[in-house]
C-alpha cells in the first residue's frame, strides 16, 4: 500500500503565486514560503534568526484558490 509524505510547513509568502495552467487545463500554482528558526550564536551568545527557504507547487482548486487570495507576506 503506498503512503503519501506529509509535512507542515508556517511561514511567511516570499512572492506572489504565480499561476499557469498546463496543456491539459489542470491549474498550477508555484509559492514560495520563508520560516526563520531562531538558534543561539555560541559565540556572542545572542539569538539569531536563521531563514529556510521552500518551493511549494500546488496543483488543481487548491492553485486557484492560492491565486486569487494569497499576496508576497502572507503568513501561510
Amino acid at each position: 500500500m503506498a503512503r503519501d509524505n506529509n509535512i507542515t510547513i508556517i511561514g511567511n509568502l516570499t512572492r506572489d503565486p504565480e499561476l499557469r495552467f498546463t496543456q491539459g487545463g489542470a491549474a498550477v500554482t508555484d509559492i514560495g514560503v520563508a520560516w526563520n528558526e531562531s538558534r543561539r550564536n555560541k559565540e556572542t551568545q545572542q539569538w539569531e534568526d536563521v531563514p529556510s527557504y521552500f518551493d511549494i507547487t500546488c496543483w488543481f482548486d487548491l492553485a486557484e484558490n492560492v491565486a486569487a487570495t494569497l499576496r508576497k507576506g502572507d503568513r501561510v
